[in-house]
């Protein structure tokens, strides 16, 4: 007996449940300060170590000399699905899916805008995949992709 279409079987389920997974489940927000240590290869981080307090992250924070408020509203610009809180202490989250190009899974992405000051704030980003092992830098590409347009959406 082949293993061949039962293989062929199984990535094909895997497949179309990437493609049909839901947006993010509603209820709890992704806590960055609890985040655990050893990121798995599916995933990326862009964060410091007085938010993420014990990840390790595969970058750190952007900066930008914009208000937090300034940031969340250039966010909402790029990324009009996201879901937006403001939490107590002044930092402002957002969540929202992306979805790839060509087998078009379905990736996580949370972001934490930090006031620094009243004219700067400071960005984490976590950006996960839903399905696989590896992301073949996906993710990490993601985040430098989002952190770049932020710093465009001040230019213009």
């Amino acid at each position: 007996m082949s293993l061949k279409p039962l293989a062929l079987c199984c990535a094909s389920t895997l497949i179309l449940m990437a493609c049909a997974t839901t947006p993010p489940p509603a209820g709890d927000w992704l806590s960055f300060a609890t985040l655990e240590p050893g990121l798995p290869t599916n995933r990326a981080l862009a964060c410091d170590p007085d938010i993420c307090l014990a990840a390790d992250a595969s970058r750190p924070t952007a900066a930008y000399d914009a208000s937090a408020e300034a940031v969340a509203a250039v966010l909402a610009k790029l990324e009009p699905g996201a879901e937006f809180r403001t939490e107590s202490n002044g930092d402002i989250r957002a969540r929202y899916v992306d979805t790839t190009a060509v087998l078009r899974f379905r990736d996580d992405v949370d972001v934490l805008i930090r006031p620094v000051t009243d004219t700067s704030a400071k960005v984490a980003i976590y950006s996960r995949s839903r399905v696989g092992l590896s992301d073949l830098g996906k993710n990490g590409a993601r985040i430098e992709a989002l952190e770049k347009d932020l710093a465009t959406g001040f230019a213009g």
